[in-house]
């Protein structure tokens, strides 16, 4: 972020400088579509945070995301771990083909019912770091899995 100003904040002993928010240089505006439920995740995440508004919350969500792309693009060798994942129920035909595709990195599957018609799946990942980092995008990619997320041990 630039600041282009600062401005003074004056007490009774010194005089110090800081950013002025409103002098922020201007963004980019993009346009974007979402589903009813991204808005409302949306709005959750704003809610949450105490964020100003819908755009400052996209930015908290794209940082949040590229910390999770830089610890994927940082495995390398051989990586263990465990994977985690939620998703309805009512489909998870999805899952099952992108777990059979990957199965040789599956070392154990554990599956759990949930609340609300949810599934928790925990998978202890044992492979070479571009076959679990496919199989993690995959899952990513799958619109019936509502959760992934991978710890490294």
């Amino acid at each position: 972020m630039i600041w282009p100003r600062t401005a003074t904040w004056r007490t009774k002993t010194s005089a110090k400088h800081i950013p002025c928010l409103t002098d922020v240089v201007t963004m980019p505006i993009v346009s974007i579509s979402l589903s009813e439920e991204n808005l409302k995740v949306l709005d959750k995440v704003q809610k949450a945070h105490a964020l100003s508004g819908r755009s400052e919350a996209v930015r908290v969500c794209l940082r949040s995301a590229e910390a999770e792309v830089k610890d994927r693009e940082s495995l390398s060798g051989e990586v263990e771990g465990v994977l985690i994942m939620v998703h309805s129920s009512h489909d998870s035909s999805g899952l099952d083909d992108i777990r059979h595709a990957y199965q040789e990195a599956v070392a154990t599957q554990i599956h759990s019912h949930l609340k609300d018609h949810k599934c928790l799946e925990v998978f202890i990942i044992r492979g070479q770091a571009r076959i679990v980092q496919e199989m993690i995008a995959n899952f990513q990619r799958d619109d019936t899995i509502d959760y992934v997320k991978f710890v490294q041990s």
